[in-house]
């Protein structure tokens, strides 16, 4: 997918796992090397709910930041960063970033890749 590639390169190859889910928690689509089938309604929960953490993959996330559009959350064991970006009204890129990423930076990598698809899935 190309959202995935340029925010893999958007983000000097930091961005290493990618997906679209919905906002009923079905999986779009998603890199190979992570499944985000069984977590995908805990996401969208955890967003919409504005929890103090999330889990993907039995790795818990401490939030950082969440709104109702995007989600920010680092593992404090140092297992990466997770975030989630809207795409549009019941669409949301979810991006797995390396652990030595700055959260924010990677969030603007991720966001510009799912303001890219708008429209296009």
């Amino acid at each position: 997918m190309e959202a995935y590639t340029q925010a893999y390169n958007n983000s000097g190859q930091l961005v290493q796992a990618f997906g679209v889910i919905t906002t009923s928690g079905q999986v779009l689509w998603q890199s190979n090397n992570w499944d985000l089938t069984q977590d995908a309604p805990g996401l969208i929960a955890a967003l919409t709910k504005g929890a103090p953490s999330v889990v993907q993959n039995n790795v818990k996330y401490s939030t950082l930041r969440t709104t109702p559009d995007s989600l920010v959350a680092r593992n404090v064991a140092g297992n990466g960063i997770l975030i989630l970006s809207r795409i549009d009204s019941d669409k949301f890129v979810v991006a797995w970033a390396a652990p030595d990423a700055a959260p924010d930076q990677v969030y603007v990598d991720v966001d510009r890749a799912a303001k890219w698809l708008r429209g296009k899935i």
